[in-house]
């Protein structure tokens, strides 16, 4: 499957006091990655009540090899790599200068906004993921 790829850049407000990026802020451009591969589908990631899909995280694992820094260039590498009856599993990597510095996996499950109760992923995303070439 595709890896799909976006660049941010560390804020100041995602590091801690040692100046490095904080282990939860890793979260943030995992859902960027995730968010703009959902863009190529023009599916929108978010606000139900604002025509956006809800898919709440159920699984995080993350590896931290280097650290990363305020205004570090960040390039995103997200890559759906499983897709269940109800779920994905995302995985992630954040590179500065080509260097792997965190990489880690989310699995999300599509839930409904009413009932929040788990629904088929459709079949049009599985053709969409599927078809796309990888890496």
């Amino acid at each position: 499957m595709r890896v799909f790829e976006t660049v941010d850049r560390v804020a100041l407000c995602d590091t801690d006091a040692s100046g490095i990026v904080h282990f939860m802020f890793v979260l943030r451009f995992f859902e960027i990655g995730e968010r703009e591969a959902f863009r190529m589908l023009d599916v929108k990631v978010g606000d139900p009540a604002r025509s956006g899909i809800h898919l709440p995280r159920v699984h995080v694992e993350i590896s931290y090899h280097h650290p990363l820094f305020a205004d570090d260039l960040i390039t995103i590498q997200t890559q759906c790599r499983r897709i269940g009856r109800t779920s994905m599993e995302w995985h992630h990597q954040l590179l500065r200068d080509g260097v792997s510095c965190v990489s880690g996996t989310m699995t999300v499950v599509l839930v409904d906004p009413e009932t929040q109760r788990p629904v088929m992923i459709p079949e049009e995303w599985r053709e969409f993921f599927a078809s796309l070439p990888t890496r």
